[in-house]
């Protein structure tokens, strides 16, 4: 039975016939045909792609599940290299799988004013890929990559390369890569479940990057920074990394890093901190966060600098802090108000502060840290007897690594 395809602001009578078995030619001459801002409903059935989108228009569907373009297996499924474009109501399957040219279920490139909401993507290489464009927004999808066990060889669920003003929200992303967002600035990445993956998020040398309410799970790291400047990464729940090394947020470089009201747990390192000896400038604040029932709570490479680690819940974890390298640069942090669960001091005066600071300091049983060799030993009898004998009569001065002057005596979650 034939369904109206599309239809134009209500001064124009223009009025296109289908069937839901349209080829791919056929789709492709509709959109063609289609005026500027024209509205094309797409009914329930399979259209074969792959398309390209040159003009302002809104391409919907009757349902995620129920209007279906199927890219074929080659190239993008939609190209959209026109502004003040909308995809909606739409499943994009079959992308091609060349990442020379980013394969995807929607490609946007060049333009501005984009939206692509409530669509289903499977079987594509990546989900939506946005290069030099502004103003996107990318709402309450459902992606999933192509099914391989090694994650590398799966797609991006978002890539944002030098692009501006791009909201991600309310996304499902599965069995994918990454989140990336590269040489970008003003993106929001906010309340995405994300699961199945490499990195749950990755800032790349990006300004202005907000990652906030996300649920993230069963990845190698939850958040990594890598350079960049005016990023925040608050109110995430990072849950379950994957190997011994596996990251809950990696933050390496960048200039006004702020970490703030996350719950991190299940994860060998919750906070792994990578900060040059040498860098300037760089400032990372870590306040209010939930680091519990981890391997390690901080870890540090290479110094312990330029730090702000204030107001932190530190609960059940293996270590509270480790430094992998050994008389590293130390300085210009500032280090209070949090809860240590290893803390063993009073608090007399009854004001909720430790009346002696909270110090971790790196006896026998800690050279594990700076000699892998020596993990292999860790917890057993004999690191246990070292430690116990260096803490009753030390034969050398322990290795301070922090120092909290004002712990909390109680948790605030």
């Amino acid at each position: 039975m034939a369904r109206r395809i599309f239809s134009h602001l209500p001064t124009l009578s223009l009025l296109i016939l289908l069937t839901a078995s349209v080829n791919a030619a056929s789709l492709q001459k509709v959109i063609d045909a289609a005026p500027s801002g024209a509205r094309i409903d797409l009914p329930a059935g399979v259209f074969h792609g792959p398309v390209v989108i040159d003009k302002p228009l809104i391409l919907a569907g009757a349902g995620m599940e129920k209007s279906v373009i199927d890219g074929g297996g080659s190239g993008s499924v939609v190209t959209i290299r026109a502004s003040h474009v909308t995809l909606e109501k739409l499943t994009l399957r079959r992308s091609g799988r060349r990442r020379d040219t980013l394969d995807a279920a929607v490609k946007v490139a060049g333009v501005s004013d984009v939206t692509v909401r409530k669509c289903r993507m499977r079987e594509d290489l990546f989900g939506v890929v946005v290069e030099t464009s502004r103003h996107v927004k990318i709402l309450d999808n459902d992606v999933r990559s192509y099914d391989d066990k090694v994650v590398d060889n799966r797609g991006d669920g978002v890539r944002i390369w030098g692009s501006n003003d791009v909201t991600v929200e309310g996304n499902r992303f599965e069995q994918g890569r990454d989140i990336a967002v590269t040489r970008s600035h003003d993106v929001q990445v906010l309340k995405n479940r994300i699961r199945n993956a490499r990195y749950g998020v990755l800032l790349d040398m990006s300004r202005r990057v907000n990652v906030e309410g996300n649920d993230i799970a069963d990845i190698y790291a939850g958040v990594r920074t890598k350079g960049g400047a005016g990023l925040t990464i608050a109110g995430n729940t990072i849950f379950d990394t994957r190997l011994e090394t596996g990251v809950g947020i990696l933050l390496a470089h960048g200039r006004e890093v702020r970490v703030r009201n996350n719950r991190i747990s299940g994860c060998a390192q919750a906070i792994y901190i990578d900060s040059s000896p040498a860098e300037t400038g760089m400032r990372r604040t870590i306040e209010r966060n939930a680091i519990v029932n981890n391997n390690e709570a901080f870890h540090f490479h290479a110094a312990i600098q330029n730090n702000t680690i204030r107001d932190n819940d530190v609960v059940g974890n293996l270590d509270d802090v480790v430094l992998d390298i050994p008389k590293a640069k130390r300085g210009h942090n500032d280090i209070g108000d949090n809860y240590w669960d290893r803390y063993q001091g009073f608090d007399r005066n009854n004001d909720g502060i430790g009346d002696t600071p909270y110090v971790v300091l790196i006896y026998a049983d800690k050279l594990w840290q700076y000699n892998h060799h020596a993990k292999f030993f860790y917890a057993t009898p004999v690191l246990s007897i070292l430690d116990f004998i260096e803490r009753i009569a030390p034969l050398t001065q322990p290795d301070e690594l922090l120092r909290d002057p004002k712990p909390r005596m109680s948790r605030h979650f």
